[in-house]
């Protein structure tokens, strides 16, 4: 993907790296997300899923492009602030003053929903405000993307399975990697917990919301490791539930916004 034609994306954000703003920003790695895009993709209308085909061209899946948002960071060193938002861990709510200054995966999904569902942009513009909407949903679902301290968690050192990481590499890949072997070993629990889930009640809201919800998370579930940071069995087995509904949500999610954005719900 990395090798395509890119069409900038007009969004209002500088054009720099943010001052203790996470590093490792590749959340869920592409096992996840490709498991948020197959499930979206299936709770699309008929006329989304269509107006998605027409963007995409012949072939080509939400779950191809999930990661396109990471392959392509390298050459757009701009893009990093679009997959997280520095919520401090004590706030009772979103501040875009405060947390979202110089743009964040918020404003992010915003702008590129609204280019998204603007029929008079070109289908290019639109093809890569697809793209991503598709990241950066998952991406405001990983619980240290949408905390500003500790860098999200990168300065967190803990030690699993026999070597060290940090606290956001391990929500990022680690915790899945070491259980799944593949994307279709994740995709069975998520999809389980999609078919259990308040589906209706996850769709609600928007991007503020979410992200404030995903904050709890984190501040719930993510940040009790034990003291040792010595990642143990019993926070690994309390961890998956948490990585498998919020992987559920997105796709509920994203699935709604798209529907919204492409006028067909």
């Amino acid at each position: 993907m990395g090798a395509r034609r890119s069409t900038a994306l007009a969004l209002p954000l500088v054009l720099v790296f943010l001052v203790g703003v996470p590093v490792d920003a590749l959340a869920w790695g592409k096992a996840g997300h490709r498991v948020v895009a197959t499930l979206a993709m299936s709770l699309l209308t008929p006329e989304a899923r269509s107006q998605v085909a027409h963007l995409l061209g012949p072939g080509v899946t939400l779950a191809e492009i999930a990661t396109w948002a990471d392959e392509v960071r390298s050459n757009r060193p701009n893009t990093a602030p679009w997959h997280y938002v520095n919520i401090p861990r004590d706030a009772t709510s979103y501040d875009p003053a405060r947390d979202c200054a110089r743009g964040c995966v918020i404003s992010a999904i915003e702008q590129s929903r609204r280019l998204l569902q603007d029929p008079s942009k070109d289908r290019t513009v639109r093809e890569e405000a697809l793209r991503w909407v598709v990241h950066f949903v998952a991406d405001l679902h990983q619980p240290l993307h949408v905390v500003g301290e500790d860098r999200g968690g990168n300065d967190i050192l803990v030690q699993f399975i026999g070597r060290q990481t940090n606290l956001h590499r391990l929500w990022d890949g680690d915790l899945i990697d070491h259980v799944y072997p593949n994307a279709t070993a994740l995709y069975k629990p998520v999809q389980a917990v999609l078919q259990t889930g308040a589906r209706q009640a996850w769709a609600d809201g928007g991007p503020e919301d979410w992200a404030m919800e995903t904050h709890r998370v984190a501040l719930e579930a993510v940040y009790l490791f034990p003291a040792s940071r010595l990642i143990d069995d019993h926070y690994l087995e309390k961890s998956l539930p948490v990585i498998h509904e919020q992987l559920a949500k997105a796709a509920v999610r994203l699935a709604a916004l798209l529907n919204r954005a492409m006028g067909m719900d």
